[in-house]
């Protein structure tokens, strides 16, 4: 894990970073600083490493490509509880806790709030995975989410990509954007697009009020 946590500024924003398949934490530190650029702003961030490292090709991984959805939502139940115990430390109490991840990492992301309703205030899934939640029941509590697929995106089945889509809106608290042109990848209208939703929509305003 990385990470840049500034607990002396009033910036009450703390971003979880999830990779995606073959990467690091740097991925999304890139990401986050991104989001962040021209803002005025310094981000506070958590950036966690894969469980699993690939010993030749280098990078890590959530879970094994391919497994099954048992595996899958096993792993995903193991990492969302050891952050979320991490999470507890009183240092991070007053923080607005905002998951974000790319493919692995957005369904990882996805798994975290089904799991623990309580704990989010916002999740960005860039791309998630979403292959075996055709039965998803529906998300307790007041996270709001960010959905972003490419529309060349083939690496994740279009019907998966409709499901996620799908049990999102049913939250009613889903920002969706299609990047034109974009494959499974991130690019900078994605990020331009979810910079708005997080900072120039006052996500949050209507909790302080």
């Amino acid at each position: 894990m990385m990470a840049s946590v500034d607990v002396e500024h009033d910036d009450d924003v703390l971003l979880l970073g999830f990779h995606g398949f073959g990467n690091d934490e740097h991925e999304m530190i890139r990401v986050i600083d991104a989001l962040y650029a021209g803002t005025g702003r310094e981000p506070n961030y958590l950036s966690f490493h894969g469980t699993y490292d690939r010993p030749f090709t280098g990078g890590s991984y959530w879970y094994p490509d391919g497994c099954g959805v048992a595996e899958r939502r096993r792993e995903c139940t193991h990492v969302g509880e050891a952050g979320v115990e991490l999470l507890h430390s009183p240092v991070y109490d007053r923080f607005r806790k905002v998951l974000i991840g790319f493919s692995q990492g957005g369904y990882l992301s996805y798994r975290m709030v089904l799991e623990h309703p309580d704990m989010f205030d916002a999740a960005v899934l860039m791309s998630p995975s979403f292959k075996g939640e055709e039965d998803a029941k529906t998300i307790d509590g007041s996270t709001r989410f960010a959905l972003c697929y490419g529309d060349g995106d083939h690496t994740i089945p279009a019907d998966d990509q409709r499901n996620a889509h799908e049990v999102l809106a049913r939250t009613g608290r889903l920002f969706h954007h299609v990047c034109p042109g974009l494959g499974h990848g991130i690019d900078d209208g994605e990020i331009a697009a979810l910079r708005s939703w997080l900072f120039d929509a006052k996500l949050f305003d209507a909790d302080r009020a």
